[in-house]
């Protein structure tokens, strides 16, 4: 399957997620749940950014079991922007361009969550910094556009 057909179908699929989600629950506990799946994104890049760092020693396991995390909680969270959800009764910092820009927001998410996935395969110290860079750098694109800065 090409990267375009691929990327095509992600992006379809969280779509489904995302108004099947929107059903079943309000815009406080969307924004409440998001809040809780995208902590769990931030536990494991900084558990990955203490390797880059060299804090911690570089150890496989490690790196595939946080990119595991870090691709489930990106996958739950993807489903958790439904219509409606860009305010509730708790504050959130998701920009309404998400939901203007739904498109391109749904491409970079994907990004972010097949990068992590591409991550979890990293078996050498040598392919761990660039694989983390793509990852970072998704995250970033996306928090960039789409994240307003908390007080």
């Amino acid at each position: 399957m090409t990267k375009l057909r691929t990327r095509v179908w992600s992006v379809a699929a969280v779509a489904l997620l995302v108004a099947i989600s929107a059903v079943a629950m309000t815009a406080t506990e969307a924004i409440e749940q998001r809040k809780k799946e995208m902590e769990g994104v931030r536990d494991g890049m900084l558990a990955l950014g203490a390797i880059a760092k060299k804090e911690q020693p570089f150890d496989a396991d490690v790196v595939r079991s946080n990119a595991e995390k870090i691709a489930a909680h990106l996958e739950k969270a993807a489903t958790l922007f439904p219509e409606g959800s860009d305010s509730g009764d708790v504050e959130t910092a998701a920009k309404p361009e998400i939901w203007t820009d739904r498109e391109n927001f749904d491409a970079i998410f994907a990004s972010s969550h097949q990068a992590a996935v591409e991550m979890q395969s990293v078996t050498e110290a040598s392919a761990f910094p660039p694989a983390l860079g793509k990852l970072g750098n998704t995250c970033k694109s996306c928090h960039d556009l789409y994240k307003a800065a908390q007080q």
